[in-house]
């Protein structure tokens, strides 16, 4: 008898397959664990972008301080460069004088409204001259035509020197064996230091006149009477700190707009960004300026002046 053929053997039974275990956070701590990661990793982000931002800012403020030592060094070629800040001072001065006295007249105005409406309350309208006069010599005039020239003329020297960059245009020149800082740097200090005063001065006339006729017509205060408060509150000292205060912000906006016009880079997309750069550092700068001079004049130099006396 033919023996019968073994039959296959069956499939074992499948097992049942198991989902894959989930990682929990540590014990005792919940959802603070990734709270936890998630406050170490922003942290650790602020602390090396703020950290970068400031190396950065702090190794521009050194080169600028270093292209502001080399225009200096130029000055003594001042004389062939003549022509160059002539045409500096036009577009920097000039051109920066509708604007300028339209703002410090409205700002005068403004300023007798608010400060009269005050003083009116105590029957002390008539210092209104003084405090106009000192406000405007000590800090609205430097400082609306610190605001002017930068947004209008340190922003147009960081895109022109920013542009020629660029294009090696400033390559160009020190092939030819011109010095691009006695070139375009330094005519564009100088014309900013000396035309920076003369703008102060316009705009304290034009805000304290301002100031004037908004006080002669909200409070029927004659004019005798608002020059005379002028002439006892306002000195020298207010005067020239004013316009030493003017020229410093010059040289800043010059020094700034020119080192970030040389250092451009990444074509047209660079010169934007420097303009905007040139018009930021500007701002904080003067601003830190008029606050280390202010100081300087309310402190020690009252304490010499008294000493003196």
């Amino acid at each position: 008898m033919a023996e019968s053929s073994p039959s296959p053997s069956a499939p074992p039974p499948s097992q049942p397959s198991r989902p894959p275990p989930v990682r929990s956070a540590p014990t005792g701590r919940g959802n603070s664990w990734l709270m936890d990661r998630f406050a170490t990793h922003s942290g650790t982000v602020v602390l090396e972008t703020t950290g970068r931002s400031v190396n950065q800012r702090a190794f521009a403020a050194g080169r600028a301080v270093i292209l502001f030592v080399d225009a200096v060094g130029h000055l003594k070629q001042a004389g062939r460069s003549l022509p160059l800040i002539i045409r500096q001072l036009e577009n920097a001065g000039f051109g920066s004088l509708f604007v300028l006295s339209l703002i410090a007249a409205m700002t005068g105005g403004i300023l007798a409204m608010q400060v009269g409406k005050t003083l009116d309350t105590f029957g002390a309208t008539n210092q209104l001259g003084g405090i106009i006069s000192v406000a405007f010599c000590r800090e609205f005039g430097p400082m609306w035509a610190a605001i002017i020239i930068l947004s209008r003329v340190g922003a147009a020297y960081a895109a022109e020197l920013g542009t020629m960059t660029v294009n090696e245009e400033v390559d160009a020149l020190r092939a030819m064996s011109i010095d691009p800082v006695r070139y375009l740097v330094m005519p564009r200090i100088l014309s900013l230091v000396i035309a920076m005063p003369l703008l102060a001065v316009v705009a304290d006339c034009v805000g304290v006149l301002g100031g004037l006729v908004a006080t002669r017509s909200l409070f029927n205060q004659p004019a005798s009477e608002f020059f005379n408060s002028l002439s006892g509150a306002l000195t020298a000292t207010d005067i020239v700190s004013g316009m030493f205060k003017a020229a410093v912000f010059g040289a800043i906006i010059g020094t700034i707009a020119c080192d970030r016009g040389l250092n451009t880079t990444d074509g047209a997309e660079g010169v934007g960004r420097s303009t905007t750069t040139s018009v930021v550092l500007n701002v904080i700068f003067v601003l830190f300026a008029d606050l280390v001079i202010t100081w300087f004049i309310l402190v020690p130099f009252a304490a010499i002046q008294n000493w003196v006396r």
